[in-house]
């Protein structure tokens, strides 16, 4: 059934032509899942805690700490802050930025796509997102707007995780054609990893698994998003939050480098001023193989 579920907090999309299911949280507009409807593979990371209940729980001291325990994977978007909680101007920024945490408003719902907004309240901003299931996977439209007479700052980083259909000893990762070194499990590579680098006005990012026959192609504006930024979590953190039990590789589009500095930015908003962009990720599937299986034999 498309629509929200029986929450109401997440909404159910799929393709026109059923190739994909999709499911959108109405916390911090996630894309909570990306599935392959023929094959039932799972593109994005997802955590058996996703669907917890956490109002009674005891809070972290943290908004770093929380955000680590609570991560159910998917694909946020963070505005108007990535990166470590901080202060600026007197205001306190937490881990990944206001959009994040904050549960959206719906505005429009129907079988393939959903539009949500917020009003945050850290920055003078209005954050509008649309989500499409397409016949190859998933489009994200957004549009953020100042809705101050002065100017605001923020930063824009697109956070997409995939998870072990697309993790694995066989997975390679490119970046506008090239090779991009990352640490997949298997050999002397480490479990893990992160690293900043130019997209060099290519926005254009495939992760494979030949072994698993899986493939996500994502495309950005490397105009507005010039670095991506790529995390891998492949069971290294074996305490506290994970326990070892993540498998993930994060392709995040990003309009500055992940810097470590106090400042929002670099994208700057006049008052009334408003700046859009588009996300596309490609998914392929390769169907199992049952030209293989054995037959009854014929008597």
């Amino acid at each position: 059934m498309t629509g929200p579920d029986d929450a109401g907090e997440r909404l159910r999309l799929r393709s026109p032509g059923g190739e994909f299911a999709l499911a959108v949280d109405r916390t911090g507009a996630r894309v909570a899942s990306l599935e392959h409807a023929a094959t039932a593979t799972e593109l994005l990371l997802r955590l058996p805690w996703e669907d917890e209940d956490w109002s009674s729980a005891f809070p972290s001291t943290s908004s770093n700490e929380e955000w680590h325990r609570r991560y159910a994977g998917g694909w946020h978007t963070l505005v108007p802050h990535a990166g470590d909680a901080r202060t600026v101007d007197r205001v306190e920024h937490p881990f990944h930025g206001e959009a994040a945490w904050r549960r959206w408003r719906v505005l429009d719902l129907d079988g393939s796509s959903c539009t949500l907004e917020v009003v945050l309240r850290t920055a003078p901003l209005t954050v509008r997102r649309t989500v499409h299931a397409t016949a190859t996977g998933v489009a994200v439209e957004q549009r953020v707007v100042n809705h101050s007479r002065r100017p605001a700052a923020f930063t824009w980083t697109e956070h997409p995780t995939f998870g072990g259909a697309l993790a694995g000893p066989g997975s390679t990762l490119t970046l506008g054609g090239d090779p991009l070194d990352a640490a997949f499990p298997g050999g002397d590579r480490p479990p893990g990893g992160f690293r900043s680098v130019r997209a060099k006005g290519r926005g254009d990012v495939v992760l494979r698994n030949d072994d698993a026959g899986t493939a996500v192609t994502l495309r950005w504006d490397p105009e507005l998003f010039p670095y991506l930024h790529v995390w891998q979590e492949h069971g290294g953190t074996v305490g506290f939050p994970w326990w070892g039990s993540v498998d993930a590789v994060a392709l995040e589009p990003a309009c500055r480098p992940y810097d470590p500095d106090d400042a929002l930015g670099p994208l700057v908003l006049a008052g009334g001023e408003a700046l859009s962009s588009r996300f596309e990720l490609e998914a392929t599937v390769r169907p199992p193989d049952r030209s293989s299986r054995p037959t009854k034999e014929s008597r």
